[in-house]
């Protein structure tokens, strides 16, 4: 039985060896490597027990999030109901109350590493029957809900809003005084290489994996690139055994990714969610919502119009809201002129496009090859090249990588996304390819 006492003593000393021991087994190995080998027991006061940290980084994420699980060992261990708080290196001497947690005060905004977009909230997103459950679990995961999905998977096609969701996400936790963690793709891989370069992982990975929120938008960019996934792996991991909490947006479902399976099996043990397009009167209320957001009048025949037109995505309504909202600025709101500019906007989805079979011809016929040819296994450099910008452009048109695999004879899906990052950027640099993608 521990009692209240002013300097560490043999009991305390002893019974904190035994609590480290039954954290060591029940953590993730580099979670406490990184946070609890070598804390120190200073003293028990009124209920708290009083434990050195390694650092003085990292602290409030220690006496937020993970001292919740330090709590339930300790209780494990000594079967008292005790509290346990986090300070710095060097502070061993005793001073009753000074260490213990202030009264609650009203929440400071959180730390946020990487950037979140402040115009993206909760306030601005349009629900829908199509992204209804996506937003409102997001805005649970936000509150802290209890019972939020957690991890939440959000994908969709480009446009949809996904974006928007994450970064409400993460603005809202961070209001309410969250340490959030919040990148792009291609933001968390150029930061975890920068780290790696500069010799200062460590304090990377401090950073990004002691946060209580982490997201991170555009996942399917990090297929085949071997390091950022696995310490991607690693970070979500740190992040949800420490009780924290984690989103994901992409345009494809986990299945599709073609992601290693440990780390495909965590972005799909939470809620997977799709975002749907909106349906004509939910085009309607949107067209409504946006002129009354940028204090512009329409007639009704120009909201029918813009309604009437379905396309794929909601920055293509924006701007056909936009083209509206110019013509009127200029007093050149009239049918005929609005009809031309919608017809432009929706050409690209109204178009009829070739089959992914003539696709597939065009491709080898622009490399001298054929499409059997693309479909075979030989590995030549001509055949490579085609074989990843035909990947590229079937995905651009609709396919998925499933799909597209067994077109190619039955290729390994995660080959067949490293072809199309290749593709994408052999069909930069090909006029005529790029032309084909249109």
């Amino acid at each position: 039985m521990l009692s209240d006492c002013m300097a560490p003593s043999r009991d305390l000393t002893d019974t904190w060896r035994t609590v480290l021991g039954r954290l060591e087994i029940e953590m993730l190995e580099a979670n406490y490597e990184t946070w609890l080998r070598g804390t120190v027991p200073l003293r028990l006061e009124a209920g708290t027990l009083i434990v050195e940290a390694r650092r003085a980084m990292g602290l409030e994420w220690l006496n937020e999030r993970l001292s919740i699980v330090v709590r339930r060992a300790l209780h494990a261990v000594t079967g008292q109901d005790l509290d346990v708080y986090f300070v710095p290196p060097g502070e061993r001497q005793p001073g009753h109350d000074a260490h213990l947690p202030a009264e609650p005060e009203a929440p400071r905004r959180g730390t946020v590493f990487g950037s979140i977009n402040s115009a993206h909230t909760f306030e601005r997103y349009i629900e829908t029957a199509g992204n209804r459950v996506a937003h409102r679990s997001a805005l649970e995961l936000a509150e802290g809900s209890e019972g939020a999905a957690n991890p939440l998977y959000i994908h969709g096609a480009p446009g949809m809003g996904k974006s928007h969701l994450l970064h409400a996400l993460a603005g809202r936790a961070a209001a309410n005084g969250r340490s959030v963690a919040c990148f792009s793709a291609e933001a968390f891989t150029t930061r975890y290489l920068t780290a790696m370069r500069a010799n200062s992982l460590e304090h990377f990975q401090d950073s990004v994996r002691g946060v209580s929120l982490f997201v991170i938008d555009d996942v399917q960019y990090l297929a085949g690139k071997k390091g950022t996934l696995e310490e991607l792996r690693y970070t979500v991991d740190a992040v949800l055994n420490a009780g924290g909490q984690v989103a994901f947006g992409s345009e494809t479902a986990p299945a599709e990714l073609g992601f290693p399976e440990p780390l495909a099996s965590r972005l799909a043990q939470g809620l997977v969610v799709r975002i749907a397009p909106f349906k004509r009167d939910e085009r309607r209320r949107f067209v409504e919502w946006l002129c009354h957001d940028r204090r512009a009048a329409f007639p009704g025949w120009a909201v029918e119009r813009i309604a009437a037109l379905e396309l794929p995505s909601v920055r293509l309504l924006q701007g056909a809201v936009n083209a509206a909202i110019a013509q009127a600025r200029h007093g050149q709101l009239e049918p005929a002129d609005l009809d031309g500019a919608l017809g432009h906007l929706a050409i690209g989805d109204a178009a009829p496009r070739c089959s992914a079979g003539e696709l597939l011809d065009a491709v080898a016929r622009h490399f001298h090859l054929t499409g059997k040819d693309l479909a075979g296994r030989k590995r030549t450099g001509p055949l490579t090249e085609a074989r990843s910008a035909a990947v590229a452009l079937l995905h651009q048109h609709g396919l998925s990588y499933a799909d597209i695999a067994t077109m190619l004879g039955g290729r390994d899906r995660s080959t067949v996304r490293e072809l199309a990052v290749r593709g994408e950027a052999i069909i930069t640099a090909e006029p005529a390819l790029r032309a084909l993608s249109a």
